[in-house]
């Protein structure tokens, strides 16, 4: 297989990964490919900033966002008054099912979404995918996994990143859940459970919203997920917004990001991406430049909403939980999530009513748990956890 990430130059990479139909499927699946129309409809504080166009504008309201307390002008704080959205769109969604159906588990549904930076391959690598495939790991362990390009990322419909935040990606989760639990999109099968597998910002907007919806769902698996915002501690968010030293995606790569408008961004180098998502020894530099070469641009509102749900008490919710997070995640525990109970608290406390919680710190991982030499082992807590828990 030729795949353009294997050449991450001159605005030719990542260009396999805006396409509906991929050019690697796990052999033990039978797979498909389809776009499933969504109307939006929701309600979120509008983004109450003046609109950027240049990357100077871009780099003052950053610096005025992340000074300290005070050292802000008021009237610049970046959401306003609550607003409606509404809208129609189309995202680029793949299925699959095993080609050895196992027990009847290809009837549990595996709803995954990705994060800030990958688009849908983060589920389905073609890079070392007897390594980094999760979709090929749970086809074998009898499986069916439905994965997704977030709105605005990879082939699904581009919307403003002025407009897209946790609460717009909250609103697909939604819309998708239903219709997957309908039994739509997931060919012959009728999902007998769902389940939400998220990475990252994903993993706080399914939070966010099972929280205030427990019903779409049967279980959640939430990678990459830290729920303490003690500052020091766990999240960052100022330091996270410096550290992902965001730059106009458009700029950066008019190529492959020019049908992003200015509210897109991106990191500039992979060392930008291994200050947030990998740990020596942990990772191949080689793997490293693929998840480089793969990334996607994600919008300014889901940066700065992504951290909210940290202050969100999922109590209703009273069925399966596992959190899994790297041992040195940079984002979710600011490079150690195994000292201070960080990550025992306030999940336990959230999620208090969860049957079971189950809290995973994963050795030899940071944030990117699926792109570090075990991710193997992270695989298979996951699977684990639905063999015990989900019938």
């Amino acid at each position: 297989m030729t795949a353009c990430y294997e050449s991450p130059v001159n605005g030719s990479h990542g260009s396999y990964f805006n396409t509906l139909t991929p050019t690697y499927y796990p052999p033990n699946g039978d797979c498909s490919d389809f776009y499933v129309p969504i109307h939006l409809d929701y309600e979120q504080p509008d983004l109450n900033i003046t609109k950027w166009t240049n990357p100077y504008e871009l780099q003052d309201f950053l610096s005025s966002l992340t000074a300290r307390a005070g050292a802000m002008n008021p009237q610049q704080a970046p959401f306003g008054a609550t607003k409606r959205f509404t809208g129609d769109y189309e995202i680029a969604a793949s299925f699959c099912t095993p080609k050895k159906p196992k027990d009847g588990k290809e009837k549990v549904v595996i709803m995954a979404t990705h994060g800030i930076g990958p688009a849908r391959s983060h589920w389905n690598s073609p890079y070392k995918p007897d390594e980094f495939n999760f979709v090929k790991f749970a086809l074998e362990k009898g499986y069916s996994v439905f994965f997704y390009d977030r709105l605005g990322c990879g082939a699904s419909s581009r919307i403003s990143g002025f407009e897209a935040t946790l609460s717009t990606a909250s609103a697909v989760i939604k819309t998708l859940a239903t219709s997957l639990k309908q039994g739509k999109y997931t060919a012959h099968i009728k999902p007998s459970k769902l389940v939400l597998l998220g990475f990252s910002f994903a993993s706080f907007t399914i939070h966010s919203t099972i929280a205030e919806s427990p019903s779409i769902a049967d279980a959640v698996i939430l990678t990459g997920i830290g729920l303490n915002a003690t500052a020091g501690l766990g999240l960052n968010p100022n330091g996270l917004i410096r550290s992902f030293v965001p730059r106009i995606a458009n700029v950066e790569n008019p190529a492959l990001y020019g049908d992003r408008d200015e509210g897109y961004v991106t990191w500039p180098s992979v060392f930008d991406l291994i200050m947030n998502y990998f740990k020596a020894p942990f990772f191949a530099p080689e793997t490293a430049t693929f998840t480089e070469s793969a990334k996607e641009p994600y919008a300014i509102g889901e940066l700065l909403t992504f951290p909210g749900p940290a202050s969100i008490s999922a109590e209703k919710w009273d069925k399966p939980a596992l959190h899994l997070t790297g041992e040195k995640d940079y984002i979710a525990c600011d490079g150690d999530c195994a000292k201070d109970g960080i990550y025992e608290t306030p999940s336990r406390e959230y999620y208090k009513n969860a049957r079971p919680l189950q809290l995973s710190v994963h050795p030899g991982a940071s944030h990117h748990v699926n792109f570090h030499a075990n991710a193997t082992g992270a695989f298979e807590v996951i699977t684990a956890f639905l063999d015990a828990n989900v019938h």
